[in-house]
């Protein structure tokens, strides 16, 4: 792929039969999976090829809801890759529950089913840096490892099994995928990216039924247009319902907007450690619920042994999806980080000399990784017992335009995302029922902090993941949703959207593997539905 800046580049270069605007997991998969078809693809970002602090203060926004971990600014950097720049490399995938309609969970339910994203895991595992797309959460990964399942399971009216595995970089194995460092390294001669090129509106006809042209700025704000006969929005969650509800100087309440839903249901992941164990407890924990090293087709592989709740319990008790895990806190003189930097040329004498004082835990940890295949040892600092629950869809939680405008002239936004009592009883419920597994069981028992006790009256303190869902959701219906199942645009012919937006409903699974498989999918619809301009 060849990549350009919009300041070099003439307006003869600014068409395509597709337009992807922006350079994340989902848009380079889209022109990744274009790359040598018949049609000419243009990528769009914002950013470029570093990160910069002119580029981030696009997204600075107003924040009116819930506390968040960014309370300033958005997750996912505008760069070339996106926010696979900053993601941590977990992958899982929604759970069958999760497209449902739930009577418990007002506004749950997809019009699409797991089976309609089956054939797209694949293809998304490779692009995504996994060894397995599916059949990896849950008991089925024992077969998949070529492991025995543990003799002692676990309640089945309580917990199931989950496994979450770790996305990892063909070029550098201590680091989860990058997407921005392998575009070059793909030859596709029909596709473009174009960097420090921000859209800053969608004209289109009279109707607002279709996109006629984009019009785009960069380091000189001087408005450039492009034309494509398809546009794919790949700006995020609060990106793709910000530049629908900006563009309004044909249709004033924005695209696709007519049921005034662009921006509603934005949901998150709450997630954060609800106890703690010692470090004298990762032994016999690690034995049970730690890391794997599985050989997959695609390399060797890191999985997470967790727990989520059980489909019973959930309807039985009205509970959301919430998935709990064990998570190592390093002592701030963990040796392998210091392994970690001298492997990579990056580290100095410090990192020598910590690396020689532990090197009995560097032998144990290379023991463990060659011969039992699991996770590496760690000189701890607490175990954390962590937590990741869904959101209910709410109309009230939301992303609206505020009075003010960037430097290039686009209204920022101002962010309302709101939690729920729901989410607060799953957590507290969730985080009893793990102690009392773990004690039936016989392994250590994590010590709840007091506001995540069950009768506590304290809020608690988590917050979001970074994860913004929902506000550009899925619908069969017009008046439910802003895209069909094919993530076209109620009421459009030519403006698509990719990305988290799109989700009804959050579950509690990290949201890439199920972005970019939704992307697989997308590009299979353009091949067939753009012609080829030739």
């Amino acid at each position: 792929m060849r990549i350009e800046d919009l300041r070099t580049v003439g307006d003869e270069e600014l068409s395509a039969d597709v337009c992807v605007v922006g350079s994340g997991p989902a848009g380079l998969t889209i022109a990744a999976e274009l790359a040598n078809s018949a049609l000419r693809v243009l990528v769009l970002e914002s950013g470029g090829r570093e990160s910069s602090d002119a580029a981030n203060a696009l997204d600075d926004y107003d924040n009116v809801g819930a506390r968040r971990a960014q309370p300033d600014r958005l997750a996912g950097d505008r760069i070339l890759g996106g926010n696979s720049h900053t993601w941590s490399g977990r992958c899982a995938l929604l759970d069958e529950l999760d497209f449902r309609a739930r009577p418990w969970v007002p506004g749950s339910g997809w019009p699409i089913g797991p089976g309609d994203l089956e054939p797209y895991l694949t293809r998304a595992a490779c692009h995504i840096g996994i060894g397995h797309g599916s059949g990896f959460t849950d008991d089925g990964f024992w077969d998949l490892a070529g492991r025995t399942r543990p003799a002692d399971a676990l309640d089945p009216e309580r917990f199931r099994p989950y496994f979450w595995q770790i996305s990892r970089d063909p070029s550098d194995p201590f680091d989860c995928k990058r997407f921005g460092a392998h575009v070059e390294s793909l030859v596709a001669r029909n596709v473009l990216i174009l960097i420090n090129t921000t859209v800053t509106h969608l004209d289109t006809d009279p109707d607002g039924a279709h996109v006629r042209t984009l019009q785009v700025a960069g380091a000189d704000p001087r408005p450039r247009t492009v034309r494509a006969r398809a546009v794919v929005l790949a700006t995020g969650g609060i990106g793709n319902a910000r530049l629908l509800l900006a563009s309004r100087r044909t249709v004033p309440e924005g695209l696709g907007n007519r049921h005034d839903l662009v921006g509603r249901y934005l949901m998150d992941h709450r997630c954060g450690a609800v106890g703690v164990l010692e470090p004298g407890a990762a032994e016999s924990i690690a034995q049970r619920f730690g890391k794997y090293v599985v050989k997959t087709p695609h390399g060797r592989h890191t999985f997470l042994h967790g727990v989520a709740l059980s489909p019973e319990i959930q309807a039985k008790e009205g509970l959301l999806n919430c998935a709990l895990w064990l998570q190592e806190v390093p002592a701030a003189d963990d040796p392998w980080d210091s392994v970690k930097q001298l492997l990579r040329g990056r580290g100095d004498r410090h990192d020598a000399k910590v690396a020689l004082t532990n090197a009995g835990l560097l032998f144990a940890g290379a023991r463990r990784r060659l011969v039992q295949h699991t996770g590496l040892p760690h000189k701890l600092d607490r175990i954390e017992l962590r937590c990741m629950v869904e959101q209910a869809p709410n109309a009230e939680s939301r992303v609206t335009l505020t009075d003010r405008a960037d430097r290039l002239g686009v209204p920022t936004v101002r962010v309302d995302w709101r939690v729920h009592a729901q989410e607060d009883a799953t957590v507290r419920r969730a985080a009893a029922l793990a102690v009392a597994e773990f004690a039936r069981l016989g392994l250590p028992t994590p010590t709840l902090f007091e506001w995540a006790a069950p009768d506590s009256a304290l809020p608690l303190e988590l917050t979001d993941w970074a994860h913004p869902t929902g506000t550009t959701r899925m619908s069969a219906d017009p008046r439910a949703g802003v895209v069909d199942t094919d993530c076209l645009v109620h009421g459009t012919d030519n403006l698509f959207v990719a990305g988290s937006s799109v989700f009804p409903t959050t579950g509690h699974a990290n949201p890439t593997l199920t972005i970019v498989a939704l992307a697989v999918r997308l590009a299979d619809h353009l091949r067939g539905k753009v012609a080829p301009s030739g």
